[in-house]
């Protein structure tokens, strides 16, 4: 999901060393589908497999998480392009696949889809009429690979395949998501969009924004019969991210009581334009 700048992330001096305050934006919550404790949850167990910075802080009624200042830049845009990057963008995939996660809530992706699209309809008209015919195509797409039969809401859910256990899924994994380290590991930010799903659904997020093919690249170590089933969820993905995008654009043209922070210093985890 891109980044929409509408939460607050600032760097603090603490006695113990700096600290990164993120505030949740009322408006990520209510219309984007964030949901700020599934979050924490879901950091909390990333950062236990190595996999994120811990949480130090959470304060459910003010909206605040904190979490150490880490040193690192962002991965690069054109990371598939890069042996190093790609080799180890694998490994996290293969770590998140590992981590078990059915304390977290699935994501039912086609009713995401379908609340994005009504709710930016509920905000602009026109906007949301452009993507009708592509939210018609995914959806029917996803319907087809997912079960020759009708499927309920719950049964439509991104899971694993049957008598697997749900693992983490990050459900963001943009590039300014990701940090890389001095001695190139790389630790992964906002889990806002987090939950329990299928060892494939990370890469069909990162396949859906990719300008070059992973899937062909990754494809070998997923079982043939998955392949229609991924491709329509890259496709739901894509579709998923230009509804989300626009509403996150319709959000952020609203007046709103706080203004965003000062940039801090342009190391670490910071404030950053496509920040969540």
């Amino acid at each position: 999901m891109i980044g929409s700048g509408l939460n607050r992330l600032r760097r603090i001096a603490t006695p113990t060393g700096w600290q990164v305050e993120r505030v949740w934006h009322p408006g990520a919550i209510a219309e984007l589908g964030a949901d700020m404790h599934t979050e924490v949850a879901a950091q909390r167990l990333a950062a236990q497999h190595g996999l994120a910075p811990p949480v130090l802080e959470f304060d459910p009624v003010a909206g605040v998480m904190r979490m150490p200042w880490v040193e690192g830049v962002p991965l690069e845009v054109d990371w598939h392009r890069r042996d190093g990057r790609r080799a180890a963008m694998r490994g996290i995939l293969e770590r998140l696949r590992r981590v078990p996660a059915s304390g977290l809530t699935p994501l039912d992706l086609p009713e995401r889809v379908r609340s994005l699209h009504r709710r930016l309809a509920l905000r602009d008209v026109a906007r949301a009429s452009v993507h009708a015919s592509a939210v018609e195509q995914a959806l029917a797409a996803w319907d087809a690979a997912s079960s020759p039969g009708p499927r309920s809401g719950s049964q439509a859910r991104s899971a694993p395949a049957a008598g697997a256990a749900p693992c983490l899924v990050h459900g963001d994994l943009t590039p300014g998501n990701i940090l890389v380290r001095e001695d190139g590991s790389l630790q992964l930010l906002d889990w806002e969009y987090a939950h329990a799903g299928g060892p494939w659904d990370d890469l069909a997020a990162l396949c859906a924004t990719a300008e070059d093919d992973l899937f062909a690249d990754w494809a070998a170590a997923m079982p043939v019969t998955e392949h229609a089933r991924f491709r329509a969820m890259r496709d739901l993905r894509r579709t998923l991210d230009a509804l989300w995008y626009d509403l996150a654009a319709a959000l952020s043209a609203a007046p709103r009581a706080d203004a965003l922070s000062a940039a801090g210093p342009q190391t670490g985890i910071r404030p950053r334009p496509e920040a969540h």
